[in-house]
């Protein structure tokens, strides 16, 4: 069997018997403007093949595109969930032999089953099993699948060869309904042990290749909580067995298997290839999310100035700081993996750096890193204040200009491992910078501004004055008592 990746959901499968082409999205944009692919992918459907039948998953656009429907044979076999919606677009574009099916139900091609499979989420959707002689092939697409549900696949096909699996948890509504945006731990770790009861052979991440664009674009901070790295790296961790049948997949990439042999082809295929990565615009930040880290520069520093001084002071100062604290302060960071990654905004764009704490010896370097785990944001003029102790910390959170958030856990064959309430990962740039801070050295100029003037041996009209502390009324300490001695008042007459 071989499965080619077209871009996001778009899958085209050949089998001993048939051609399948599920839920086909070929333009470059979709859902009414508001997504592109991401990563950029090129399709080519003049080059598509004959196809024995069409699937659609589910009414969602990025799944029921009907502009890319409407090029599309119209004498074909069209497999679709018992959703009038979709069916009666599809009779409207000119399909005759649209056929829905119930969960589960199963349709022969020769040696070739295909199997619906349920879903928990309201939408009429399903996901779909493909197998032949080679193997079993099961596409979660989109679908919430419960355990009975896996119980119900692994009746009919008791190994699964290949899992394209559903992964991301997409959290963009629940930022707009303030509910909070930290971590879903739980869902995170419920999927994975799903995917524990599914045993497969072989995995891929599916179906979550899209960006929000326009003026959506601000939501794509809040989307998907891990990136494609680090759910394949989770996976990997948790289920050692697999090894390297972990698959990325790209558009144009290429998957085949045969009874337990595995072929990864990436970009081999002819109907579609990737254009760009930039699936760096998904990182997840609910902290910058519609409100982007600006840089006042309110002092007007220079941008020489600006980017050797903060460059010296991560690549030599902070480093410094933590391989000498290495032990006293950093033995949690090493111990969860830790891999911090700092950007900070200069007025000019932005820089990045991490320390990689998974490693005997932290490491740093420049650039991002789609493992990293723990995250902080900072103003370059900000950074520099600190460092020239012009101000401290107070001022960086209360202005907005430092901002940091965590998602730091371990997959494992127990599930999900989170630090206890007790263990705090603190942000190692807090943590050096807050060690340069000398307490009070940002009031200075402040102090020196407003002190008063000496006072004046003279008054107004030149006659002398006593100008040595009163001392009659000053408070006296009595213990933990203080009293204050009020002068005698003077007697007229």
């Amino acid at each position: 069997m071989k499965i080619t990746l077209l871009g996001h959901a778009s899958i085209f499968v050949e089998t001993a018997d048939c051609r399948i082409l599920m839920d086909p999205v070929f333009g470059e944009t979709f859902c009414e403007g508001l997504n592109a692919a991401c990563p950029q992918r090129e399709i080519f459907p003049k080059k598509l093949p004959e196809f024995d039948f069409l699937v659609i998953s589910h009414q969602h656009l990025d799944h029921f595109d009907v502009e890319t429907l409407a090029s599309l044979p119209k004498d074909i076999d069209v497999l679709v969930p018992p959703d009038p919606l979709i069916t009666n677009t599809l009779k409207a574009l000119g399909y005759a032999r649209v056929y829905p099916l119930k969960e589960f139900d199963k349709v022969r091609c020769g040696n070739t089953t295909l199997m619906t499979t349920r879903s928990e989420v309201r939408v009429p959707e399903f996901g779909l099993v493909v197998a032949d002689p080679s193997g079993v092939f099961w596409n979660t697409v989109d679908t919430y699948f419960a355990t009975p549900t896996i119980q119900k696949v692994r009746e009919s096909f008791p190994s699964i060869d290949f899992l394209l699996a559903t992964w991301h948890i997409s959290m963009e509504t629940v930022y707009q309904s303030h509910r909070g945006v930290s971590f879903p731990y739980q869902l995170y770790g419920k999927l994975f042990k799903l995917f524990q009861l599914i045993q497969p052979k072989a995995l891929a991440p599916g179906a979550s290749g899209w960006k929000y664009i326009n003026h959506a674009a601000w939501q794509n901070q809040t989307v998907f909580p891990v990136t494609r790295e680090r759910f394949c790296h989770d996976v990997k961790q948790a289920f050692s067995a697999l090894g390297d049948r972990v698959f990325a997949f790209n558009p144009g990439d290429v998957i085949s298997f045969d009874q337990g042999d595995y072929e990864y082809a990436p970009a081999s295929s002819n109907l579609a290839r990737m254009v760009l990565d930039d699936r760096a615009c998904l990182d997840f930040s609910p902290v910058t999310a519609g409100n982007p880290l600006i840089d006042p520069n309110p002092e007007e520093i220079s941008l020489p100035e600006l980017h050797s001084s903060i460059i010296e002071a991560i690549e030599v100062g902070l480093t410094a700081f933590v391989q000498e604290h290495q032990q006293k302060l950093f033995h949690l960071h090493h111990h969860w993996q830790v891999i911090s990654q700092i950007t900070v905004t200069f007025p000019d764009g932005e820089r990045q750096w991490f320390i990689d704490f998974s490693q005997d010896s932290p490491q740093l370097g420049k650039g991002r890193h789609p493992l990293a785990n723990l995250f902080s944001y900072i103003t370059a003029s900000g950074f520099y204040s600190v460092l020239q102790n012009q101000r401290g910390w107070d001022y960086l959170w209360c202005s907005g200009e430092y901002r940091t958030f965590q998602k730091i856990y371990q997959m494992s064959d127990r599930g999900i491992l989170v630090p206890e309430a007790d263990e705090v990962i603190t942000d190692p740039l807090h943590l050096g910078l807050s060690s340069l801070v000398v307490p009070g050295a940002n009031l200075s100029a402040s102090i020196e501004k407003c002190k008063p003037a000496k006072p004046s041996d003279t008054d107004s009209r030149g006659q002398d004055v006593d100008s040595s502390p009163r001392t009659d009324d000053s408070l006296m300490c009595l213990g933990n008592l203080y009293l204050k001695r009020k002068p005698k008042a003077k007697i007229s007459g």
